[in-house]
């Protein structure tokens, strides 16, 4: 699920961020104000299913309905939500950052938590890099335990959730 930045859309000259560090449903995690010399532009956590941050601007072009893909797009879903989706299977749970595994959907890496799935899509000038190193500079941006620092582990799964074993409850 990239988000298209269309034409019509703009993105926010301040995003939220005071509004999403209130969010309590799950731990919302985030590169700063800043990553890579991308400036956050938008932060979403408004509907409670998902939280969304978008970092950089982009250029729509495409004729009639211009679209593009920003810089660095990062989604946040509970763990639970869509689980069997994105559970790695056994011979990816190798590959881990700060502690917990990485897998890919849709082309981008996401990474699992004990409490959210976190995908982070690359767009528009960015290298192929980008999305692994903004996973391995996540921090929390609200107070929803597990609460990390840029330095901190990553709290993974539970053991057996991914594998089906245990009831995911996050």
């Amino acid at each position: 699920m990239l988000v298209a930045v269309t034409g019509g859309c703009s993105l926010e000259d301040k995003p939220d961020v005071d509004a999403a560090a209130k969010f309590e449903r799950f731990p919302i995690y985030w590169a700063g104000g800043a990553f890579e010399g991308y400036e956050l532009r938008r932060v979403d956590a408004g509907d409670g299913v998902a939280a969304g941050l978008i970092y950089g601007a982009c250029t729509p072009d495409g004729g009639l309905q211009p679209s593009c893909a920003p810089p660095l797009e990062i989604q946040i879903f509970p763990l639970c939500y869509h689980l069997d989706a994105v559970a790695l299977p056994p011979k990816e749970r190798w590959r881990r950052i700060r502690g917990a595994p990485v897998g890919t959907q849709d082309g981008a890496p996401v990474l699992l938590t004990r409490r959210t799935q976190i995908k982070i899509y690359r767009g528009e000038g960015t290298d192929p890099g980008i999305a692994l190193r903004a996973l391995r500079a996540l921090r929390s941006l609200n107070t929803v335990a597990p609460v990390i620092t840029a330095t901190d582990r990553i709290p993974p799964p539970l053991p057996g959730v991914l594998e089906g074993a245990r009831a995911c409850t996050a």
